[in-house]
């Protein structure tokens, strides 16, 4: 962080056009550590339930947390589980995923090879299943020949709920990445989501600039990746009267 702060001063004394966030990095100390780690204590806003975009219908009087840990030795990539009780209510899963890549670390299984395509898109390619007789299964398939990387979710009968893509620095007039999340197959953008530099935490905010949900690496997810190289358990924190 400190030597993000000797960045941010120099540039406050250079003579370049500084843009609004490098202004709030040169004069809010706090910010800093905000523009480099993420908010550790987010402020969520509640939202009217006829705002946002609609999935399974499944709303909570306050905030709700999840789990979402990677499931090794699986052929499942992903499971997120409900913190209060426990259950898994989500699973991804991957149409190339190899459980036991771990024990192939040169790659002389091509057990995967069929589901590889051009441009590697395929990795992104997922079934969500739901878990929890309230939520929706759905499915993440990319957009072919896209510059910013756009992913599409849809419903198991490929009805488009929404597209995430990434959004360009010249755009965002940013250093931190930033996505946007637009409604079914339109550019109409209703969430934005801005990591913090160590992509520790992913915010994501409404166009009125309202905190809706976060997802944030937990300490232990951090203590592994500088011990091991990879810490893959996250918290998902998601504000009263948005869609689960």
């Amino acid at each position: 962080i400190y030597r993000i702060a000797i960045i941010i001063i120099i540039m406050a004394k250079a003579t370049v056009p500084m843009t609004a966030e490098m202004q709030q990095l040169a004069n809010d100390p706090n910010f800093i550590v905000e523009f480099a780690v993420g908010d550790p204590v987010p402020e969520l806003v509640p939202q009217d339930r006829k705002s946002g975009i609609k999935f399974s219908g499944v709303y909570f009087e306050k905030t709700k947390r999840y789990i979402m840990k990677r499931a090794r030795m699986s052929k499942e990539d992903v499971r997120i589980f409900d913190y209060e009780t426990g259950h898994v209510v989500m699973v991804s899963h991957h149409p190339g995923k190899d459980p036991y890549a771990e024990f192939d670390p040169l790659g002389l299984n091509d057990s995967g090879d069929q589901h590889k395509v051009q441009g590697g898109e395929w990795e992104s390619a997922c079934d969500v299943t739901s878990r929890d007789h309230r939520m929706q299964n759905f499915k993440i398939r990319p957009k072919h020949m896209s510059r910013h990387g756009r992913q599409y979710i849809r419903r198991p009968n490929d009805e488009t709920l929404m597209n995430v893509a990434k959004m360009g620095k010249l755009e965002t007039q940013s250093m931190r990445p930033h996505f946007e999340v637009c409604n079914e197959q339109s550019d109409d953008r209703v969430y934005t989501i801005i990591a913090d530099m160590m992509e520790r935490t992913f915010t994501i905010k409404n166009e009125q600039g309202d905190d809706v949900a976060q997802v944030a690496k937990t300490g232990k997810a951090i203590i592994q990746t500088a011990v091991f190289g990879s810490g893959t358990e996250s918290t998902i924190d998601i504000a009263p009267g948005v869609d689960c």
